[in-house]
C-alpha cells in the first residue's frame, strides 16, 4: 500500500484492483504494510471484494470474503516513525474466470456519492439548501448543508438554536459517510420527528470535511500531507482551508444563535459497534 500523500507514515486503507482470475485456485493475499498495531480483522471483521461478473450476473455487489484472516506484526521497521509494520493475510477462492474483482478495507464511498446523495435530496428549498464553505486546496468543494423549516417566520428562525454535523474529517473512515448520509435522508423525510427538529434547530452540515483526502485516497491526512483533526487550533486558510472556515462558520453562527450540539463523526479501526465521546 501506498502511504498517505505527502504523509510516509499513515498506511491503511487499500482498494486494488485483479484482473484475469481464474476460480480453480486458492488466492492468499498478505498486504504487508499496514502501520496501527491492532485491527478488527483480528476480532471477525473481513475485507471486502466486488466481483464485476457476480454483480452484473447475480446482482451481489461488495461483500464479506476470506478465510484464515489473521492481521500481525512483521519485520520490517517503519522508516519515519519506530516500531514495526504489520501485515493483513486472507485467503480465498473466486467464483468466475477472467473476472475483474476489486478489494477495499470498507464499503468505499467517494466524493462522487456524496456529490450525486447531495443532488438527490437538495430538491425541496423550503426545508434544506446547500451552500460551499470554501474550496479546497485541490479547489474541491467543501459543501454546507443546512436543513430547518424555511417556512417559518424569520422571527421563528432566529430563535432556533444550532445543531453542527460533520464527517470524514479522516478520508478512510468510509462508514462516517454512510451514517452521514442516514442522517441527512431523515431530517428532509416527512417523518413526524424529522419535522419537529426542523421546526426546533437550524441543522448544518459538511458531510466530507476532508474532500481532497477523500478524492486522492488517503486513510488519514489532507493533501497538505497533516492529519486535519489536529489543526482546529492553528488553522490556516492558506494550508487547511476545510478547517479555517468551518471555525469562521461556528463563529459566525454563535452571533446569531446557540450551538446546541456539535457532532463529528467518525470510524474507528479497532472497537467494535457505535459509541460517543463527549466533552
Amino acid at each position: 500500500m501506498h502511504s498517505d500523500y505527502n504523509s510516509p507514515g499513515y498506511s491503511h486503507w487499500f482498494y486494488f484492483k485483479v484482473s484475469n482470475t481464474r476460480s480453480d485456485i486458492r488466492y492468499t493475499f498478505n498486504l504487508s504494510n499496514f502501520y496501527k498495531p491492532d485491527s478488527l480483522y483480528n476480532q471477525g471483521m473481513k475485507p471486502l471484494m466486488y466481483s464485476t461478473k457476480k454483480a452484473k450476473m447475480d446482482g451481489v455487489g461488495w461483500a464479506r470474503i476470506g478465510e484464515d484472516v489473521c492481521y500481525y506484526q512483521n519485520s520490517v521497521k517503519r522508516k519515519a516513525m519506530t516500531g514495526f509494520l504489520y501485515t493483513l493475510s486472507f485467503s480465498f477462492e473466486l467464483p468466475y474466470d477472467n473476472d475483474d474483482v476489486y478489494f477495499c478495507y470498507f464499503y468505499p464511498y467517494t466524493y462522487r456519492d456524496s456529490k450525486e446523495h447531495l443532488e438527490r435530496i437538495c430538491v425541496d428549498s423550503k426545508k434544506i439548501r446547500k451552500t460551499e464553505l470554501c474550496k479546497s486546496l485541490a479547489e474541491n468543494s467543501l459543501d454546507l448543508i443546512i436543513i430547518t423549516n424555511f417556512e417559518s417566520s424569520e422571527l421563528d428562525i432566529a430563535q432556533r438554536e444550532a445543531v453542527i454535523i460533520t464527517g470524514r474529517v479522516h478520508p478512510g473512515e468510509t462508514c462516517a459517510s454512510f451514517a452521514v448520509e442516514g442522517m441527512l435522508d431523515f431530517l428532509v423525510s416527512d417523518h413526524e420527528e424529522a419535522k419537529q427538529l426542523r421546526n426546533k434547530y437550524v441543522f448544518k452540515i459538511i458531510p466530507i470535511l476532508n474532500p481532497d483526502g477523500v478524492v486522492i485516497g488517503n486513510y488519514r491526512c489532507s493533501l497538505s500531507g497533516q492529519d486535519l483533526n489536529r489543526q482546529w487550533i492553528g488553522a490556516t486558510s492558506r494550508l487547511f482551508p476545510e478547517i479555517y472556515y468551518t471555525k469562521q462558520m461556528f463563529k459566525k453562527t454563535l452571533e446569531s444563535r446557540k450551538i446546541f450540539m456539535y457532532i463529528d463523526v467518525h470510524g474507528h479501526s479497532r472497537k467494535r459497534n457505535a459509541f460517543m465521546y463527549g466533552c
